[in-house]
């Protein structure tokens, strides 16, 4: 009854000053008094992509609690800490008596970096991956993406894989779009690799438990995917509500797979395997965050959890990307991992429309206007995204793109990459 009455006081009183959550496991000194809870999805290492203008992905009319903590906290750009996940047990308990009794430390105390060596993309291939090869052979890279089907039906999926086959290195598998069902992605790449394809498996924090995420690379091992994109996920704003997991963040999801890929066992659980899943690790990142050190250090955090590459969000803006990576490589990050700039491809006149509404987004007002005045929509889309992607070429530290398809038809993919060498 004494702690209930502490763990209720505590919780008022920080509430007031701090917008405490009350998660039992606190680390306000570690981010200037501001409660890292707070954010909607929770995360404790970092912001989600979806900020943009300083703003919250999920409260637009509110800033990021991430851009706050960075103006309040850091001077440098220096590797961040990695917080692990907080203990759920610990939410609504007293954090000041979990400290004093030493309860919080698994939820408190930083994780260890491992030991990935220096200038990583100079290394030898260490995955059975075909990307992570071309990569290594300082090859410039192709990929895109498909959709995951909703039903079983696979025909439709089927042929947009084999339309985009022989010009792309690697194919994205997305899933569960906006939060709804549809088959998860690692049951679609093995459709993909059925048809020769190198897939990219994509996993969702907003989507996992730290157990559902262990089976999965444990069932793309079985299946011979060698590739994974961790992402934090977009917030699901729709109608019915559905219980978002943010157990892991992305970084936490980099650093559980790449444990488990050097240690051979599972890091919050201790189990070794004898032959552990070695997945060639990928994470995404928004270039346009402002200010650009939130997403530098952001990379730099994800570098050292266990990625070896990035795929961005939306490149439309080449003097600001350009700016970005001046910073990427004065960081040394262009040493650490390797970056797929990512090149929007609009033909549809719904997912124009709905560009403005896509969390994460800039789009310079000349070229939504040169798009919305298109009287060719996929004419002007596709030639855009040449103009992008030879323009992307030219910045150093950039080794390949990621096409993102904004309409339903695969074939104009390879418009973009035919004559690329």
């Amino acid at each position: 009854m004494f702690e209930k009455i502490i763990a209720r006081s505590e919780a008022w009183l920080k509430g007031m000053a701090f917008d405490c959550q009350a998660c039992g496991q606190c680390v306000l000194r570690q981010t200037g008094l501001i409660c890292p809870m707070s954010c909607p999805k929770g995360l404790r290492n970092g912001p989600c992509g979806g900020t943009i203008s300083g703003a919250c992905e999920v409260y637009p009319d509110k800033q990021c609690v991430w851009i706050r903590i960075h103006n309040r906290v850091f001077t440098d750009l220096s590797t961040p800490d990695l917080l692990p996940s907080p203990d759920s047990a610990l939410f609504n308990t007293s954090s000041y008596i979990n400290y004093i009794k030493g309860r919080d430390k698994p939820g408190t105390t930083p994780l260890t970096y491992l030991e990935l060596g220096k200038k990583r993309t100079a290394l030898p291939v260490e995955t059975d991956s075909k990307l992570e090869q071309k990569l290594k052979q300082g090859l410039f890279v192709k990929t895109c993406e498909i959709r995951s089907p909703r039903n079983p039906d696979f025909h439709h999926f089927v042929r947009e894989a084999e339309l985009v086959r022989d010009y792309f290195d690697a194919v994205n598998v997305t899933a569960f779009l906006n939060g709804k069902p549809s088959l998860p992605s690692p049951s679609t790449c093995v459709e993909l690799v059925s048809l020769g394809i190198d897939p990219i498996c994509q996993s969702a924090a907003r989507d996992h438990t730290k157990t559902s995420f262990v089976s999965e690379l444990l069932q793309n091992h079985l299946n011979r995917i060698h590739n994974l994109l961790c992402i934090t996920g977009d917030s699901y704003k729709g109608e019915p509500k559905i219980k978002q997991v943010y157990d892991m963040d992305s970084s936490l999801m980099l650093y559980e797979a790449r444990y488990l890929r050097q240690m051979g066992k599972i890091h919050f659980t201790g189990e070794k395997y004898p032959d552990p899943p070695r997945p060639f690790l990928g994470a995404a990142i928004n270039p346009f965050t402002l200010p650009t050190e939130v997403p530098i250090r952001r990379l730099k955090q994800k570098a050292a959890a266990g990625a070896d590459f990035i795929q961005t969000q939306f490149v439309f803006d080449i003097e600001a990307f350009r700016h970005f990576m001046t910073l990427y490589r004065q960081e040394g990050l262009d040493e650490e991992l390797f970056l797929l700039a990512g090149i929007p491809i609009v033909i549809s006149r719904g997912a124009l429309n709905m560009i403005p509404h896509i969390p994460g987004v800039h789009i310079p007002a000349e070229i939504m206007d040169r798009l919305q005045m298109a009287r060719d929509l996929r004419a002007t889309g596709v030639q855009l995204g040449r103009e992008l992607v030879q323009s992307v070429r030219k910045i150093p530290g950039v080794r390949g793109i990621h096409l993102m398809l904004l309409g339903s038809d695969h074939a104009v993919l390879k418009d973009i990459v035919e004559g690329l060498d």
